[in-house]
């Protein structure tokens, strides 16, 4: 019989909450036809400006290919554009149309709307503790994963 304490496990009380902050989001989001996975390249878009599709990929978590999926139904519907860098004519760089703007508030306050309920009965100052927890165990885990890869 396989045995694990699962109660135990930082990583699936993680796995679990992010898995439940995604269906709420995606249930949410579903009103204005996007995907989570949408709203991530939007976010990333948002956060980082314009981005090529490699950093982009890392930035969401997402393979190459997986990306090219997602770009192509946005760039379908019109909500972002890619471009040939000037710099380098291998790289595409993704930026936002105006066309998804006017639909970016409602989307944010969705997923305003969302993490209002996920943090429900939690203080302030507990959910800025968790972030800095969160921080915490992904920076150990990339310099843990990056020393790895380097000695390989």
């Amino acid at each position: 019989m396989l045995e694990y304490d699962f109660k135990e496990s930082i990583g699936y009380s993680v796995a679990m909450a992010y898995r439940a902050l995604r269906m709420a989001l995606d249930a949410k989001l579903v009103r204005y036809g996007i995907t989570f996975r949408q709203w991530q390249v939007l976010a990333g878009l948002a956060v980082e400006g314009e981005i090529s599709q490699v950093k982009l990929a890392e930035l969401i978590g997402v393979e190459g290919p997986t990306l090219v999926r997602i770009l192509d139904r946005m760039e379908h519907k019109g909500w972002i554009k890619r471009n040939v860098s000037s710099r380098d004519r291998r790289q595409k760089l993704i930026t936002p149309t105006k066309k998804v703007e006017g639909v970016w508030r409602k989307m944010t306050e969705c997923a305003h709307g969302v993490r209002n309920n996920a943090v429900k009965g939690i203080s302030t100052k507990d959910v800025a503790n968790l972030r800095r927890l969160l921080e915490k165990i992904r920076e150990n885990l990339d310099e843990k994963y990056v020393n790895e890869k380097s000695v390989q």
